[in-house]
C-alpha cells in the first residue's frame, strides 16, 4: 500500500519519450478560465450562487464574459444591488456576450437611462437581423426561469414613457417593429416575464 504508485500519490510525473502527456505539462489557468463554457449555470445560474462559488469566483478573475453574465444575474436580481449588478453585465459586454448586451441594455431602460439602454441594444444590429435579439431573450428567459424578478413602479413608469402613442405597430407582434417601438416592445417583453407569478 505504500509503493510509489499509489493511487493517493498525486505527485506522481511521467517522463520518457513515449509519453501522451506533452499536451498537458503547463496548461494557462487564465486562459483556461477566461474561456471555459458556462453554458450550463447560464441556463441555471442560482447554482453559482452557492454550489460553485469558488469555480465562478475564478472565472471572473480571469474575465470570463458568462461568469460576468451570470454574476449580473446573481446581483441584481438576487442581491438587489443594481450598481453591481450592471457593472457585471457591462463587463460581459466588453466581453461579446450577447446575453450581457442585451440584459444590460433592457436593464438600463427600465431604470430610465434610456440613451444607454438603446446604445446596448443596437449593438446586436436588430435593425438589420431580429434573430439575435430573439435568441438573446430567450436563453434570459431560460436564466431567469428560478429568480424572481422584483419590478418597481419605477420600472413600469419608465417601460411606459418608452411607449408610442398612436402605436405604429401591434404590441402582440414582435416581428414587426421599428425605431419607435422596438425597445418598448422588448422592455414590455421583460415586464410580462417578471409579473407571471403575481
Amino acid at each position: 500500500m505504500d509503493s510509489d504508485n499509489s493511487v493517493n500519490n498525486y505527485n506522481l510525473t511521467i517522463t520518457g519519450e513515449n509519453s501522451s502527456y506533452d499536451d498537458y505539462s503547463d496548461p494557462d489557468p487564465t486562459s483556461y478560465f477566461r474561456n471555459i463554457s458556462l453554458r450550463h449555470f447560464c441556463a441555471d445560474p442560482l447554482q453559482m450562487l452557492t454550489k460553485h462559488k469558488q469555480f465562478k469566483e475564478l472565472c471572473l478573475a480571469n474575465g470570463n464574459p458568462e461568469a460576468h453574465y451570470i454574476e449580473g444575474l446573481l446581483q441584481f436580481f438576487c442581491k438587489d444591488d443594481i450598481g453591481n449588478g450592471l457593472y457585471h453585465l457591462r463587463q460581459s459586454s466588453n466581453g461579446n456576450n450577447e446575453n450581457g448586451t442585451y440584459l444590460y441594455g433592457l436593464l438600463n431602460l427600465a431604470l430610465g437611462n434610456y440613451r444607454k439602454g438603446m446604445k446596448f441594444l443596437d449593438k446586436l444590429n436588430w435593425q438589420d437581423n431580429i434573430s439575435t435579439s430573439d435568441h438573446c431573450w430567450e436563453r434570459i428567459k431560460n436564466s431567469l426561469t428560478d429568480i424572481q424578478i422584483t419590478w418597481t413602479r419605477d420600472y413600469y413608469t419608465n417601460m411606459v414613457n418608452l411607449k408610442q402613442w398612436p402605436n405604429c405597430h401591434p404590441l402582440d407582434n414582435m416581428a414587426l417593429i421599428c425605431n419607435k417601438c422596438y425597445y418598448y416592445k422588448r422592455l414590455n417583453q421583460l415586464y410580462e416575464f417578471a409579473i407571471k407569478d403575481d
